[in-house]
């Protein structure tokens, strides 16, 4: 049977194979990391229902559950709509946007890390599983803490008192780098228009497998800043 699966269209829909034979671990994914006492009931009870009865956390703030079988896919998938649970994704994708509080409830939170992560999913449509030449990650602190490593992401932000900070071109992984910083306190619109700039960007010149850090280094720093910031700045 195995011959027969797609396994990358399952890993685009957050069903990745086990090393264990014959098995799957799937991902869900939330906007913010944020999930009410009733969907964490459910995943729950298909963890117990389809699996081993156990979950784990990712680290981009999901939930995984593993040892799925197969054939329990497509009505883990259901039953996980059914609760507006979003999946997860694997693979050359944008990678669910990690947040953390900010202002919302930690003292030393300076914006609205969700209300921002909820502009850059709605309003610029940079949402979790969308197609890319590679993998690519966004990552939001609500201060200079950078909890979230704003500074190893494709983009990372954090806020100040007078707005926002940005980073460019980081990323883990077997070869991490360190994102340059850009030289302006920028405003939310202003951010969210370099946002929009740097995915089309990375979308429309990246090869396969290219992160945006080495697609930076290719074309020149000059010119990457040029097409993504100049506009913007102008």
């Amino acid at each position: 049977m195995s011959e027969n699966i797609d396994y990358e269209n399952l890993k685009k829909r957050g069903f990745l194979r086990q090393k264990q034979e014959g098995f799957f671990l799937f991902r869900t994914r939330m906007s913010s990391g944020i999930y009410t006492k009733e969907q964490l009931e459910k995943v729950g009870q298909l963890a117990k229902e389809f699996a081993r009865g156990f979950v784990h956390m990712t680290v981009r703030q999901g939930i995984e559950i593993p040892f799925i079988r197969f054939e329990d896919i497509s009505v883990i998938e259901s039953r996980i709509k059914e609760a507006k649970i979003e999946n997860g994704t694997s693979g050359a994708r944008l990678r669910a946007t990690t947040v953390c509080p900010g202002n919302n409830w930690c003292k030393q939170g300076l914006i609205n890390t969700f209300e921002l992560s909820g502009r850059i999913e709605n309003e610029l449509g940079i949402k979790c599983g969308l197609d890319l030449p590679h993998k690519f990650k966004i990552a939001i602190s609500g201060c200079p803490n950078t909890c979230t490593r704003a500074q190893n992401s494709e983009i990372g932000i954090h806020g100040v008192p007078a707005g926002y900070v940005l980073y460019l071109g980081g990323n883990g992984g077997r070869t991490p780098r360190t994102g340059f910083k850009l030289d302006k306190i920028l405003s939310e619109d202003e951010l969210l228009a370099i946002i929009k700039n740097v995915v089309d960007f990375f979308r429309t010149n990246a090869k396969s497998k290219q992160r945006l850090g080495s697609l930076i280094e290719e074309v020149s720093k000059e010119k990457f800043l040029k097409e993504v910031y100049g506009k913007v700045s102008d």
